[in-house]
């Protein structure tokens, strides 16, 4: 199933990118933290992304992410693995100077697997839809920024357990609201 999907998803990105000439990018996040507060907390996400300009109001692509956590507390150790395809639509409605803002509507589908002491747990997937605010920032004519900000619309269902969300500011603050933000870099061409 996934590969079937993972192929789908590049036969798409192809047959668009040769009707197409500097007007896609390439780029993704990096994100690595770790703690240790009496139990060991370590997580790891890498998450490349494809994407291609339609015109200059719509664009579509696609990440690809795989993320791996850990948690040990001296009793149970507990390690989780996520493998991630979000396809996306984008639509970029305001522009100031080198700063232009998108509404972005993502479809995940997540494949999750883990274990706990060394016994393999259950794996589950889930699908969604997702529609985030967001902000790109051009650094040259090849090189920008991006900048996703955390849902105000989430539809998940996990493996028959639907979650659902809907807000602008459900008990956000400024500082968590921007520390939820992802940050990328990309290069067009």
């Amino acid at each position: 199933m996934k590969n079937l999907m993972v192929t789908a998803l590049l036969t798409f990105l192809v047959s668009f990118g040769s009707m197409a000439q500097n007007n896609m990018w390439v780029g993704g996040t990096l994100s690595i933290s770790s703690s240790e507060n009496g139990t060991d907390r370590a997580s790891t996400t890498l998450m490349p992304q494809f994407g291609m300009h339609l015109n200059s109001n719509w664009s579509v692509g696609g990440s690809l992410g795989f993320s791996s956590s850990s948690t040990d507390d001296g009793v149970t150790e507990t390690k989780y693995n996520t493998t991630s395809l979000v396809p996306f639509a984008r639509y970029w409605f305001s522009e100031a100077g080198n700063v232009r803002f998108f509404g972005q509507g993502e479809l995940p589908l997540r494949f999750h697997a883990g274990e706990v002491n060394g016994n393999d747990l259950d794996g589950y997937n889930s699908v969604g839809l997702v529609a985030r605010p967001g902000l790109g920032v051009s650094l040259s004519e090849r090189w920008g920024l991006t900048m996703l900000m955390p849902p105000v619309f989430s539809f998940v269902n996990t493996d028959g357990s639907t979650n659902f969300y809907f807000g602008i500011n459900d008990g956000y603050n400024i500082q968590d609201y921007l520390l939820d933000t992802s940050v990328g870099i990309i290069y067009k061409f």
